[in-house]
């Protein structure tokens, strides 16, 4: 049990959990700083010291009775959290980083297709450089030789992919029949 301002209030590793990642704890900041979050603070403590805690004494007794249960609970749901933190590390990490990964995430479509955008309009430029002249025949050229540069790029890319798939097939085959090998082995 933990004591603040001189009373005992029970303590709750989950909680604690919970509390200590950065998200939360930033979020938890952002609302005390708030001034609306600061008057739902103070409404919710002029709550609690006129309706919950005159009535609590008479919830210690029962409480006693239910306290192993709560206290396992409380083991279990903490040991749950400790293996979430293993599986997805970046609950761990600064809200700014978090905010940044998301927004990285979010807008990869739009940032990759202003980056094709661009590599296409720059390979026009090249090719419409490489066939010299101007007007609508010249213009007419690139646009075409464009397109088989980008198709061209495009497929050797496909392709590159499918490769290392099929790298990967492979790999996964051989340690699938080594595995059945080596259990018919064993049998």
């Amino acid at each position: 049990m933990a004591q603040v301002n001189g009373e005992v209030h029970p303590s709750s590793a989950t909680l604690s959990h919970i509390a200590g990642y950065p998200v939360i704890s930033d979020g938890i900041a952002y609302f005390k700083g708030n001034p609306y979050g600061q008057k739902s603070i103070e409404l919710s403590d002029s709550a609690y010291k006129t309706f919950a805690k005159p009535v609590i004494p008479y919830f210690a007794k029962p409480y006693q009775y239910v306290s192993p249960y709560v206290k396992k609970a409380d083991l279990i749901g903490d040991d749950a959290l400790t293996k979430i933190d293993e599986r997805l590390p970046a609950l761990k990490k600064p809200t700014d980083e978090l905010i940044t990964d998301g927004k990285n995430f979010i807008f990869f479509p739009v940032r990759k297709g202003l980056e094709t955008k661009d590599h296409v309009f720059d390979v026009y430029g090249s090719e419409y450089k490489k066939v010299g002249g101007d007007g609508l025949v010249t213009s007419g050229k690139a646009l075409i030789s464009t397109g088989i540069v980008v198709t061209s790029e495009t497929l050797t890319w496909i392709g590159d992919l499918l490769r290392a798939g099929k790298v990967q097939a492979k790999e996964a085959s051989n340690n699938i029949s080594q595995q059945a090998s080596q259990q018919t082995n064993n049998h």
